[in-house]
């Protein structure tokens, strides 16, 4: 080249090895070959294990991987057996709950085979409400603003909850299924688990729903959070598995077929309730071990040594690990671990697993259960006796059993039927142990909060406070339990929002709301918006939430003047479930007070009685105000307020007149160099009208109210006096007319008396 400014240098990519059936082949520049026959698995995929996602299980020694599995299994199996009696104890409360019919042999064929309905009534009054208070009908989930409000996060925080509720109730059909039947284990066991991850088949978040026999945990764990290791068993149908293999899930190895030998009390109690005879077929499939745990993964260690968490999923059976990945959020430094799983506790044990109605009222449903069988079957054998017969009687069938209205024949020999019958004395239902069985059932249902509280049998106008202590104490067990689903709901649903703001699309994804359009993206889920439950971990149930806001619109009717009745009405309406189009229509729309005007003192004294607003004008004469307000003050504190803007008014005035100008009207901004020249002045003013407010000093309202009540009192008094003399003139007055009348009235009477006797003398005379 003649001009070295001319050369381009290109950089060539080095050759890299290339793996051929296990061996790795390097093309040489000279145009040889390198084979190495034992190449380094590490070089290899070293790339790749730095993802975060990786599986880890890809990148380790299978020896290695074996000895792991055996001693993750070995403890897993160790941790299973601590709690064997805890899940013989639910097996049995599972058998209590009388959901099979049970038909009996024993002591006789037909025996009573009935559960006392304790068991399955708290089970199931209990999930009732769990379900109504914790997942309504419009949705779980509300949210609110961490921070300082502004209207981005008010149009943020309202598209998260739009979202979250439209998929928890439409978009995730399985969900709500899911938590219904979770309930009922939660009641009876005390302890469920849910899992929320991103699914990667469904390609969206879910909340599986775990039951405590598919978990196992150290018994004397106390919680997920700082337990060392614990199992979730994942049962996977052959096409899921495969599915999963094929999907990068799990490694693609050969597993032996899965052998459905499980020891699991629990799931053969289930399995005999439901009425399966043959469980072979639902447990033809693997069972695979998710062990949550710390470990120091050969490869992957620590700088300084630390165990790191991960999740090693294993298959049970053959006992290969089928992936190791990394529990913690990328570019955490601390290493946390993620929550795997959320425990739901239906009451405190003393173990980690919690106590439900399986460990509350198992006796009791058993007591209740033999007992109402024993009467029933005395009852039983009380009206269908059996007995005894004399050898050689002869009649045709054995069970010699004779319907109504029919007779049949008998060869007795000769003998008298008395004498060839005996029927065995058998005594009937004991009244005694009736009365002991109902006080057993009693007992237990007070123990499960089911009894009945008759809150709407006394005085229609009870107060509100009374009926809601009597309802808080009847519900007191239930309300504890429902607190701490609350506490479990809101991790949960914590879990789904975090899965969302991870995966989400950065581009707003539209979903439909009500009366129009609506968008989400990942952006929304990850800062000042907390998602929380919409239940009220305070209020047991529904009933008790709508005495309180009766209770409301009470008292709101009752003190209008410090109170918004529209408001309490508004509040109750949606607590008994009406939607906020409904209450519009029914509610008319809130009305802006009109600003207050100065008005004359009569008028502003009325206005103060009936709780309007009052306001002082700069024109009034205030002196005249204050003295008209004086009287009405001591019953009336807003009136005093008013009375202070008088005055205030008053000194404005005064003010003007010493500085001989006109001051800028209230609150209007000035420029700093002439609000400081005003200032001066106004200093100078007050200065000399200090002494005449010192030396002058207003006077106190409760004196001059005193001091009116006096004269008020004064004036009547004397108004009492000059009536009662007015009165008495009068009446004495009527009394000397009354007199005159009666006086002339007689006159009157003995002239007509004389006149009538001179015509009887005259006519006497003239016959």
């Amino acid at each position: 080249m003649e001009n070295e400014d001319d050369i381009t240098e290109i950089e060539l990519p080095s050759p890299q090895p290339e793996m051929v059936d296990g061996v790795s082949v390097l093309e040489l520049p000279d145009g040889g070959v390198e084979i190495d026959l034992e190449p380094m698995i590490e070089a290899v995929f070293s790339v790749d294990a730095q993802v975060h996602s990786a599986n880890l299980a890809e990148f380790i020694d299978e020896s290695d991987l074996d000895e792991l599995a055996s001693a993750l299994l070995e403890g897993t199996e160790n941790d299973r057996q601590s709690r064997k009696d805890w899940e013989d104890m639910l097996a049995t409360g599972m058998d209590l709950m009388g959901l099979k019919i049970e038909k009996r042999s024993e002591p006789f064929d037909g025996a009573c085979g009935i559960f006392d309905p304790l068991m399955a009534e708290a089970v199931v009054r209990w999930q009732s409400t769990a379900m109504s208070e914790l997942f309504p009908a419009k949705g779980p989930v509300k949210v609110e603003i961490t921070g300082v409000p502004n209207r981005a996060l008010e149009d943020q925080a309202s598209r998260v909850e739009a979202w979250m509720n439209l998929y928890l109730t439409k978009l995730a059909p399985e969900y709500l299924e899911e938590k219904d039947q979770m309930m009922m284990w939660l009641a009876l066991c005390g302890s469920v688990f849910s899992k929320p991850y991103q699914d990667p088949t469904l390609k969206r978040p879910v909340a599986r729903f775990k039951t405590p026999n598919h978990v196992i945990v150290p018994w004397g764990a106390t919680d997920l959070e700082s337990c060392p290791r614990y199992t979730c068993i994942e049962p996977m149908t052959k096409r899921a598995m495969k599915a999963a293999m094929i999907g990068g899930v799990y490694r693609d190895i050969d597993l032996m077929e899965p052998t459905g030998d499980n020891d699991d009390a629990i799931q053969d109690a289930v399995d005999d309730t439901q009425g399966v005879t043959n469980a072979a077929d639902i447990h033809d499939e693997y069972d695979v071990y998710e062990v949550y745990c710390y470990l120091d993964l050969k490869g992957f260690e620590h700088e300084e040594g630390l165990p790191l968490p991960y999740i090693v999923s294993i298959e049970k059976d053959s006992q290969d690990v089928l992936a190791i990945r990394r529990n913690w959020r990328e570019g955490d430094e601390a290493y946390l671990p993620k929550n795997g799983l959320i425990h739901w506790r239906f009451m405190p044990g003393f173990g980690f697993y919690g106590i439900g109605y399986a460990h509350l009222l198992g006796n009791s449903a058993l007591a209740a259960t033999m007992g109402k069988r024993n009467l029933i079957d005395s009852a039983t054998l009380k009206n269908f006796p059996g007995g005894v017969r004399a050898k050689g009687i002869r009649f045709e069938d054995n069970d010699f059993t004779i319907a109504p209205g029919q007779f049949k024949e008998v060869d007795t020999g000769g003998q008298p039927l008395q004498n060839v019958f005996m029927p065995l004395p058998y005594a009937g239902a004991d009244p005694v142990l009736m009365e002991l069985v109902g006080a057993v059932s009693e007992s237990g249902r007070g123990l499960a909060n089911t009894t009945e509280i008759a809150v709407g049998e006394g005085r229609q106008d009870a107060p509100v406070g009374t009926t809601v202590a009597l309802m808080e104490a009847a519900n007191l067990v239930r309300s504890g339990t429902l607190r701490r689903q609350h506490r479990s709901l809101g991790k949960e649903l914590k879990a789904i929002a975090d899965l969302f703001g991870e995966n989400l699309s950065d581009t707003p994804y539209p979903f439909p709301v009500k009366g129009g359009q609506a968008a989400i993206m990942r952006q929304d889920f990850l800062n000042n918006i907390d998602v929380i439950p919409v239940s009220d971990p305070s209020v047991a149930s529904s009933t008790q939430r709508m005495v309180k806001a009766e209770g409301y619109v009470r008292m709101a009717q009752q003190f209008p003047q410090v109170h918004d009745l529209r408001a309490s009405l508004e509040n109750y309406y949606t607590e008994i479930g009406l939607d906020s189009e409904r209450i519009a229509r029914m509610l008319p729309a809130p009305q802006q007070q009109p600003p207050a005007t100065p008005l004359d003192p009569l008028s502003e004294n009325m206005n103060a009685m009936v709780g309007k607003p009052l306001v002082a004008g700069e024109y009034q004469d205030h002196d005249a105000h204050i003295a008209s307000h004086m009287p009405l003050a001591e019953q009336n504190p807003s009136l005093q307020a008013h009375i202070n803007e008088h005055m205030a008014w008053r000194v404005r005035q005064q003010v003007q007149q010493l500085i001989g100008q006109p001051l800028p009207p209230p609150g209007q901004p000035m420029p700093p160099e002439i609000e400081n020249q005003l200032a001066m002045m106004v200093a100078q003013a007050m200065t000399q009208l200090a002494p005449q407010y010192k030396s002058q000093p207003q006077p106190d309202p409760i004196v001059v109210t005193e001091q009116m009540k006096v004269a008020a009192a004064t004036e009547k008094a004397a108004l009492d006096a000059k009536t009662k003399v007015e009165v008495a003139q009068i009446n004495a007055a009527v009394d000397t007319s009354k007199i005159i009348a009666d006086s002339n009235e007689a006159d009157r009477d003995r002239q007509a008396r004389l006149a009538i006797a001179t015509m009887n003398a005259g006519g006497s005379n003239a016959v």
